[in-house]
């Protein structure tokens, strides 16, 4: 091994080890211009984002949060503001209807039947 390769091993080593220094001396410290904030901040800051005062749906924000965040951070953000203000949940979704409710009686002699328009014949030949 030559003199310049002795060189270039030391060179590179160094190079290496250097970088290694300064990428572990920045990566405990928080992103740059980030704020330091509590989650309850956080949540605070998405429920505005999401929902207007009176509790209706942001479109706006909610689109805007929806082409930053990505489905799946939208979803994990929504679900998070909605555990903390279940105020703001959607209501639920009635059942689809599947007829009268149990115990409830048909008519005596079935059901009713509607003739066509008009007057009754009781009272026509009255």
């Amino acid at each position: 091994m030559s003199m310049m390769d002795e060189i270039a091993i030391d060179l590179a080593m160094w190079i290496d080890e250097t970088a290694t220094e300064v990428a572990l001396a920045f990566s405990p410290a928080r992103a740059p211009f980030s704020a330091k904030i509590t989650e309850q901040q956080k949540l605070e800051f998405y429920k505005a984002r999401l929902f207007n005062p009176d509790g209706s749906p942001n479109e706006s924000g909610r689109n805007q949060e929806m082409q930053r965040l990505g489905q799946e951070g939208f979803a994990r953000v929504y679900k998070a503001v909605v555990s903390a203000h279940p105020e703001l949940k959607p209501p639920p979704e009635p059942p689809p209807f599947s007829g009268p409710p149990p115990g409830l009686a048909m008519p005596p002699g079935g059901p009713i039947r509607l003739g066509p328009p008009g007057p009754s014949p009781e009272l026509a030949a009255g």
